[in-house]
């Protein structure tokens, strides 16, 4: 049985609105699929008074221990973070790296971590300040609502971006079908 030009026209015109809406709804979970930085002790952009011993780094996501690292580097370039970098075992979300301070007054703290749950990569920095005269700030604080520090080389897509570029794709899709449609008829 072969359908009529004008059924087949308002078929497809359907499914492209179904295939568009899917994508729509699906685009915005795949741009937050990372474990992105969410916060740290110390801080992005802290001022302490004194080296810490640990730096402690929160994600968005499970981390997996295999492949993710953080390392510490002073002002000068130099690897200031001791040993490898250990995923919290009874908080997969959270890594510590220990580190031993020089005389430098910054400090760079470079993440790369995998994540857990599906295995995206994800990459960033922040530093922090160390100033025997400084007015310590709070160590540990959120970032901005992405979950990135103001550092953080994460990547993805921001969800009206995404929501933007689904209705589009509706819009696209229905007036091709209709084309499609009257095309045929």
């Amino acid at each position: 049985m072969t359908l009529p030009s004008r059924v087949r026209g308002t078929l497809l015109a359907v499914a492209a609105l179904l295939l568009a809406g899917l994508a729509a709804l699906w685009s915005p979970a795949v741009a937050s699929a990372h474990a992105a930085y969410v916060s740290s002790d110390p801080a992005a952009n802290a001022v302490l008074k004194t080296v810490p011993t640990l730096i402690t780094l929160h994600f968005a996501e499970n981390v997996n221990p295999t492949g993710s690292e953080v390392f510490v580097y002073d002002a000068k370039g130099k690897q200031v973070s001791t040993g490898p970098a250990q995923v919290d075992r009874g908080d997969l979300k959270t890594m510590t790296v220990g580190m031993q301070g020089d005389d430098s007054e910054t400090y760079l703290v470079v993440w790369h971590n995998v994540s857990a749950d599906d295995g995206d990569p994800d990459t960033g920095a922040f530093t922090f300040t160390v100033s025997a005269t400084a007015t310590p700030q709070p160590t540990a604080t959120t970032q901005d609502g992405n979950g990135h520090g103001s550092s953080s080389g994460s990547t993805g897509v921001p969800g009206w971006v995404a929501a933007l570029i689904g209705i589009l794709g509706l819009v696209v899709g229905a007036a091709g079908g209709i084309w499609y449609s009257r095309r045929a008829a």
